[in-house]
């Protein structure tokens, strides 16, 4: 893993298959506060595409997402809807 990243929680989905990282992953964000980031830890390729769909539906924010070795690694920001 990278280390120049900063995050304030981290979801390690590996070894599940969708729909269960994205789930997880709703779950975990939902906890957060405004502005505070997720890291998210899957090997599910399928993520992706979870991913993406969530964060149009959510309005928060994917920051980076990248690929080392085997897992694939997503930074996701919880911003904050409507005040």
């Amino acid at each position: 893993m990278r280390s120049d990243i900063c995050f304030d929680a981290k979801l390690d989905t590996s070894g599940l298959h969708c729909p269960l990282p994205i789930a997880h992953t709703k779950q975990i964000i939902s906890k957060l506060g405004n502005n505070q980031v997720l890291l998210v830890i899957t090997t599910d390729p399928s993520f992706d595409i979870d991913c993406k769909v969530y964060i149009r539906q959510s309005g928060n924010k994917l920051l980076k997402s990248w690929l080392d070795g085997k897992k694939f690694y997503y930074l996701l920001q919880k911003l904050k809807i409507g005040d």
